[in-house]
């Protein structure tokens, strides 16, 4: 029950489970029966025991991971090496979601990319990508906007869709011309190319929903910052 990920809200616990919400409650609640979970957070989070602590990094890095599950074997995703959250195999392609906080931007030089490893980066806000130095590997930016709800909107941004002009723009607040991919369930198909962030878009972009379609729309603010959840007593 991802337990390898810490103490995670109850909503990411349901949509990692795979099953219909009633059939999910039933298993968590069983799990805190048997006293191999428990509430965490006033019961937001659930975790191992009620000493278990959220770890809002972590969060972001699953609300990414979730945008890809239904293509993921259950064991093919556990924590990655700092500075990366969560390793992930799609169609023997690994994956790497790395979150970085404002001034963070140093740290991708601490990642170890490979020729089969691609990299997720989650950002605060898509005009931080201007400032990265990124890894000779594919990557892709994303944003995680909560803007009030339970569950947060994951907007995928490729560098190469977007001007340098408009990165720039955005710097200063103008991010009007910053082309995104949203995506707001499913996930979407990943091709092969040879570098920068167009390999996660080759194949298309598919949307949630009886027909999967293509939907390129723009992020006026340029923000996906994590607002709105609890934290639990102590952090």
């Amino acid at each position: 029950m991802a337990v390898q990920y810490g103490a995670l809200p109850k909503t990411q616990l349901t949509k990692m489970l795979q099953k219909p919400p009633q059939t999910a409650e039933r298993i968590i609640k069983n799990l805190k029966k048997q006293m191999r979970a428990a509430d965490v957070g006033g019961g937001y989070y659930v975790g191992l025991d009620s000493l278990c602590r959220p770890d809002q990094r972590t969060i972001l890095a699953v609300w990414v991971l979730l945008k890809f599950i239904d293509y993921v074997d259950p064991m093919a995703h556990y924590p990655a090496v700092y500075p990366s959250q969560i390793f992930f195999l799609k169609e023997n392609v690994g994956y790497e979601i790395v979150v970085l906080y404002e001034g963070e931007e140093s740290l991708l030089r601490l990642l170890q990319p490979q020729d089969d490893l691609k990299y997720i980066i989650v950002l605060p806000r898509i005009s931080m990508a201007e400032k990265l130095m990124l890894p000779k590997v594919p990557c892709l930016f994303a944003t995680v906007g909560f803007e009030g709800a339970e569950e947060p909107e994951v907007t995928f941004y490729s560098r190469e869709a977007t001007s340098q002009a408009d990165m720039r723009a955005c710097l200063f607040g103008d991010c009007s011309g910053v082309k995104s991919l949203t995506v707001n369930s499913g996930g979407f198909d990943i091709g092969e190319t040879v570098y920068g962030t167009e390999q996660f878009l080759s194949k298309g972009v598919r949307q949630g929903g009886k027909n999967g379609r293509e939907a390129v729309g723009s992020d006026p603010s340029g923000k996906g910052l994590l607002s709105g959840a609890p934290v639990a007593d102590g952090i």
